[in-house]
């Protein structure tokens, strides 16, 4: 994952894409906001990770939890 900063004291949800790295593992990326708004961020989102309203950010490489919008296949 790569370093996410949420708003403080408030629960974010961040859309993220999915990737696998050379070494079989999944890699969780969040998606760039579009000029056009959230439905195009969604549409090329995976899914979404979750930050709690006690949690300031996620750091590089730290394991998260996603939820998937769809199935991702290999």
């Amino acid at each position: 994952m790569e370093k996410l900063f949420a708003a403080r004291g408030r629960r974010t949800f961040v859309p993220v894409t999915l990737s696998c790295d050379n070494k079989g593992q999944w890699l969780a990326s969040p998606v760039p906001p579009g000029q056009s708004g959230a439905i195009t961020t969604l549409a090329k989102a995976d899914g979404y990770v979750e930050l709690m309203e006690s949690q300031q950010f996620i750091d590089i490489g730290e394991e998260v939890t996603v939820f998937l919008f769809k199935p991702v296949w290999d």
